[in-house]
């Protein structure tokens, strides 16, 4: 897993995920959200053509790789627009573009589903206050306070508030728009086993990679066996960069180490680690 960034530009947000459209379906949520108080709906009906349509645009935010677990998805999949916080139990955030990220349906759909693990005594985000009673009056008084708009960041509830309430909860999952996977995970590398492993930075991020394996799946067989040809070929790279005087050939090597921690390369964040830990006297 690696750091990503979210384009917040007009070019890359639909006008459906930002201004009055976002509010329009603010005021929805909160209306069903309502009758499922009232017992008119027995659950949330959500309409996946929504954040479908942000698909093309995470992607290519997370370089065509799962924003988890870094695997290529065009080379087995398609991937999907994954809820970091589950809408099943953060109703509130189902439309909210913030909430989105580009994810293998392995990771999403067999790991992750509904699964959403806090820090022992931590609590979650709190949802709207929402009654069976209100008007559609008073529920319009709560446009707008659900979740930032993804473009302007500005109004009743700011990006850099969103952030905060992230921090201030305490998620054991990483979101890696918001968290530095880099500050809690490491690598070991077995070579009798030929796999690396995931590991915590420090201890006190051992709940953290435990959660990343329970619920990302982030110590499954395939990518254990797949980091560590990687990271087989980075450390040959490593060798013969030290061994050669031909200078070209150092050139071209040490252009391909680079290449393989860029951010569009195949476990870019497991190979940043081994080479700070190869540089390190």
């Amino acid at each position: 897993m690696i750091s990503l960034q979210r384009d917040r530009s007009s070019k890359a947000i639909a006008t459906k995920y930002r201004g009055p459209k976002k509010l329009a379906q603010d005021l929805l949520l909160l209306q069903a959200q309502r009758d499922v108080l009232n017992g008119k709906l027995k659950q949330h009906a959500f309409l996946s053509t929504y954040w479908k349509a942000s698909k093309s645009q995470l992607k290519k935010e997370c370089f065509g790789k799962c924003a988890y677990c870094e695997a290529t998805t065009d080379i087995v999949a398609h991937g999907d627009v994954e809820h970091y916080r589950p809408k099943s139990i953060y109703w509130w955030l189902a439309y909210t573009y913030d909430n989105y990220l580009y994810a293998c349906q392995i990771c999403n759909q067999l790991y992750k589903g509904d699964n959403f693990p806090l820090l022992t005594g931590s609590s979650r985000l709190p949802a709207p206050l929402v009654t069976a009673l209100l008007s559609d009056t008073e529920l319009q008084q709560l446009v707008g306070l659900l979740s930032p708009d993804p473009l302007t960041g500005t109004g009743g509830y700011s990006i850099a508030r969103y952030a905060q309430a992230h921090q201030q909860e305490q998620a054991l999952l990483l979101n890696p728009y918001t968290d530095n996977p880099a500050q809690y995970f490491a690598y070991v590398a077995d070579d009798v086993l030929q796999e690396v492993i995931l590991v915590p930075a420090e201890p006190r991020y051992q709940p953290h990679v435990q959660a990343a394996e329970n619920y990302y799946g982030l110590n499954r067989v395939e990518l254990k066996t797949n980091r560590y040809k990687i990271y087989k070929l980075f450390q040959l790279l490593h060798r013969a960069l030290a061994d050669t005087a031909d200078n070209q050939l150092k050139l071209d090597i040490q252009q391909q180490l680079s290449a393989m921690q860029a951010d569009n390369y195949l476990f870019a964040g497991m190979n940043r680690y081994f080479a700070a830990q190869t540089s390190q006297p």
